[in-house]
């Protein structure tokens, strides 16, 4: 099943319509007050390493003024020298996705990493979106 990537900033960016693998039905952003969690890969050029860092950074510190929905927003590296990054993204609720998607903070790291990614955005970049169920009390 596939599913549309992480919202209106990429079309806002003029990106195109990034799509990922989602191993169950979409749920619409609007869907429910449940909280979400994103875990978005991005793969890099050889060398970009540094500058995709450095740009990461840059939006991260901008979420804490501007997206106050946002809990977390953190990047990985699953091996030392890997050009695969892991964004894991969590929203209290569909309002917070939302405000996510509209904010140009989101819009402006587009426009920065582009270029440093391994290929297109829509191949070197993939989503999965997590609607939660439970939790620990």
């Amino acid at each position: 099943m596939r599913m549309r990537w992480l919202l209106s900033a990429l079309a806002a960016a003029s990106i195109g319509s990034v799509q990922a693998q989602s191993s169950g039905p979409a749920a619409p952003a609007t869907a429910g007050p449940a909280a979400t969690t994103f875990v978005v890969r991005f793969k890099v050029k050889s060398g970009k390493n540094a500058d995709f860092e450095k740009a990461m950074a840059k939006i991260q510190a901008a979420l804490v003024r501007s997206e106050p929905g946002n809990v977390y927003y953190d990047l990985y590296l699953p091996a030392a020298g890997s050009q695969i990054y892991v964004l894991i993204e969590h929203y209290r609720d569909a309002a917070a996705v939302l405000a996510h998607g509209k904010d140009p903070n989101t819009t402006q790291m587009v426009a920065d990493i582009k270029d440093l990614l391994d290929g297109p955005m829509a191949q070197a970049v993939s989503a999965e979106r997590l609607i939660l169920v439970s939790s620990k009390p």
